[in-house]
């Protein structure tokens, strides 16, 4: 897949070119739906397939008062598109030139001259164009008057539970990572380069590793978490991740720290994916490092258990880690 930053660059030619159209934080079940959808037109009409989406994110740019945090930055999205057999990913920025077309007009200047579609594709619940004023049977609208072909994917709904980004975002901060796991189709994961925490837990606890992301991206819920840790290697490790404060210490400061288990060596400076697989508890106030210490110990314990059913396959979840947390499952 070819990441074009911008259409201007889009190298249009004359064969068919069919895209999605939707910002697809997350690239959830219902996201993933809709792309293999323009992946089949483009297959059938010996065409391309692309999903245009904007940065930043629409409901940011308009909503300044109202932050949204995603979850997943563009890197991670084009990630798991890549998995689709996409052909493109194009990112346009956000400008409020853009924000102020029309539904007409970003059809005709947008879709039609500058990418030449033959059709697009979108989920029912889908809206453009000036204060969201358009929408799919906009879309349908407009495809009949000027002849191009519009597919719209009807809301997916995964054992009952509607597939949402709100949805999912809900359940994260709830801490039902592995609920949330199950809607996106690949465990949760954050991932970043490794940076120096205060350094108490090499000290007083266990070693941590800290990894910096964007304040733009959501963490699940505070609380302590089972997680995977990727590119460490050929090797899959495991890990248990505290999310939140260290109130142990007196910091509020947010944190997200995970002792690797198994695992020795310094990798500050190196990029990791931290996957997250089940809630192990609560965060707790300690009167001591060593009572905390004594905790981690009985977090590990636990963790050791759960790793043990899920290399067996009995705990609960239909995903395997074999090929990595972020693959997708189906």
């Amino acid at each position: 897949m070819e990441l074009i930053n911008g259409i201007d660059r889009f190298p249009v030619n004359n064969a068919p070119i069919f895209v999605a159209l939707g910002n697809f934080d997350g690239v959830h079940r219902g996201h993933q739906e809709i792309l293999k959808l323009a992946v089949e037109k483009a297959k059938q009409e010996k065409g391309f397939s692309a999903a245009l989406i904007f940065d930043p994110h629409p409901l940011i740019a308009l909503r300044a008062e109202q932050p949204l945090t995603l979850l997943t930055d563009i890197a991670d999205r084009a990630e798991i598109m890549a998995e689709l057999n996409l052909d493109y990913l194009i990112v346009e920025p956000f400008t409020t030139e853009l924000s102020n077309l029309t539904p007409e007009q970003f059809i005709r200047q947008i879709m039609l001259e500058k990418l030449k579609i033959s059709g697009v594709i979108v989920g029912e619940n889908y809206s453009f164009g000036k204060q969201g004023t358009g929408s799919s049977e906009t879309l349908s609208y407009w495809g009949k008057e000027l002849g191009f072909d519009v597919d719209i994917a009807p809301m997916l709904y995964y054992d009952g539970t509607k597939v949402s980004s709100s949805i999912i975002r809900s359940m994260l901060l709830y801490g039902a990572v592995n609920k949330a796991s199950e809607l996106l189709n690949y465990y949760f994961f954050r991932q970043g380069r490794v940076v120096k925490g205060y350094g108490i837990g090499n000290k007083m606890v266990y070693p941590t590793a800290n990894i910096a992301t964007s304040s733009r991206l959501l963490w699940p819920g505070k609380g302590v978490y089972l997680t995977s840790v990727d590119k460490l290697g050929s090797s899959i490790y495991y890990g248990v991740t505290n999310v939140g404060t260290r109130p142990t210490f007196s910091d509020h400061d947010n944190t997200v720290e995970t002792h690797i288990i198994d695992f020795s060596g310094t990798i500050y400076n190196h990029e990791i994916r931290v996957c997250f697989l089940e809630k192990l508890r609560d965060t707790k106030t300690f009167t001591s490092p060593a009572q905390l210490k004594e905790q981690v110990g009985k977090d590990i314990e636990k963790a050791r258990d759960l790793i043990d059913k899920i290399k067996k396959g009995n705990n609960g979840s239909s995903f395997s880690l074999q090929a990595g947390c972020s693959v997708l499952r189906s």
